[in-house]
């Protein structure tokens, strides 16, 4: 007898272990989708820091001086991503009076490229600097965005 009530404390004592065991895991499981859901959310205030630079550029009828500040903010930013993947923004231009570089058609670098070295920063720098010699302090310009994984890649700018 003394041997079965023994059994059975031993019995309630690893049902208590398992019961604990399993409650514990529920709390780290439900924790670890916390702290998932708030990583996720401070990459997208990254993702909103990044692009904070460009978008009070954005829209019709801006004026030149907003478009040569929109290029000088493009060309900081590319020099401060250097070699970071996607973060290089490309800018293209339709309706200018005269024809943009021959480096990639109406651009001025490649849009979200993994290539931007130092050398390929700079040349584009000297592109980006000749294209804002050539913005007309009469005109207004649209201007516009397209995004690739939530990130600004390419700013499109239209002489009206």
């Amino acid at each position: 007898m003394e041997n079965a009530s023994k059994a059975l404390i031993i019995a309630g004592a690893i049902l208590i272990s398992i019961l604990l065991i399993a409650v514990s895991m529920y709390i780290y499981n439900s924790s670890q989708d916390t702290i998932s859901a708030a990583g996720n959310s401070m990459n997208q205030q990254a993702k909103d820091a990044y692009n904070s630079k460009f978008t009070s550029y954005m829209g019709n009828a801006k004026n030149a001086n907003d478009v040569k500040a929109l290029i000088d903010n493009v060309i900081s930013s590319n020099n401060e991503n250097v070699d970071q993947a996607g973060k290089f923004v490309q800018i293209k231009i339709e309706d200018f009076s005269s024809p943009a570089p021959t480096t990639t058609g109406n651009g001025y670098g490649e849009a979200g490229t993994s290539n931007n070295t130092e050398d390929y920063v700079n040349e584009v720098a000297k592109n980006l600097s000749t294209l804002k010699s050539r913005i007309n302090g009469s005109r207004k310009y649209n201007v516009t965005n397209d995004m690739t994984a939530g990130i600004i890649t390419t700013i499109t700018i239209t002489e009206v």
